[in-house]
């Protein structure tokens, strides 16, 4: 039976705003079964929830826009809550005598702390508090220098992204703001995003340790598309993943 006060346009777009807060993309033709209401009157609720800025519509429906992170000093003092268990699932792909590179954020910055000393290990990375992690360990490091962003605590501009261009890596692994099957890796500032693209140009893989809650999510500068990515370290259910395996890429369930 359908809920009679789903006829009233409020009473829909409160639920969109929900599901948008939760993540979730929105299908036009499954939420017009759902709400027995045509495709037309979806769509302009779609289209009112875009002028609100909450979500972004794509071809079917829309996904939500997330809110840029905040600051990485603000990030840091907020205790690892979904990353740790990925971040170990991680680990087995860094090897004696790899060059790998690291970028900045608190996920990568925990990877850091739990990884080993290998030997011959090189790690590359435009982040002071990884390179710190790293001094600790006695782990061989190369520092990229440039103005440090605060908001993933990392070196940016042309000065870091030059240096990163003349060096060569076994592995790259990417910050994620964003991860959407169609708009690829996304980030939230465009000066971080060009240090990541030269990490992933000079990489011979670029790995991305994403959450269920980065999934669907399309941060403001995509930084390359899904074929460009080598694996995918998530929580997210296999279902979620599979537009990314039909893509190539290789996934980690965790």
């Amino acid at each position: 039976m359908v809920d009679l006060a789903l006829n009233n346009p409020l009473t829909r777009q409160d639920l969109l705003r929900q599901r948008l807060e939760a993540g979730e993309p929105l299908i036009a033709v499954d939420l017009a079964s759902e709400f027995d209401i045509s495709l037309d009157t979806i769509r302009r609720d779609l289209m009112v929830l875009e002028e609100e800025g909450l979500l972004q519509r794509v071809r079917g429906g829309a996904v939500p826009i997330r809110r840029p992170s905040s600051t990485y000093k603000e990030r840091r003092i907020t205790p690892e809550t979904e990353c740790d268990a990925l971040v170990r699932a991680a680990l087995p792909l860094i090897r004696e005598g790899m060059t790998i590179m690291i970028d900045g954020g608190t996920t990568l910055t925990h990877l850091a702390r739990l990884m080993s000393p290998l030997r011959d290990l090189l790690v590359i990375t435009p982040s002071p508090s990884v390179a710190s992690i790293m001094l600790e360990k006695d782990i061989t490091t190369y520092l990229v220098g440039g103005q440090v962003s605060p908001w993933g605590g990392i070196a940016v501009g042309a000065e870091a992204e030059g240096a990163i261009r003349n060096m060569a890596a076994d592995l790259a692994f990417a910050g994620v703001c964003g991860l959407d099957a169609e708009f690829g890796l996304s980030g939230d500032h465009a000066s971080e995003v060009g240090v990541m693209r030269a990490m992933a140009a000079a990489a011979r893989r670029t790995v991305v340790i994403a959450a269920q809650s980065k999934l669907g999510q399309r941060a403001r500068h995509r930084v390359l598309p899904v074929e460009d990515l080598s694996m995918i370290v998530t929580d997210a259910d296999p279902n979620t993943m599979q537009p990314f395996r039909a893509a190539g890429v290789e996934i980690t369930h965790v």
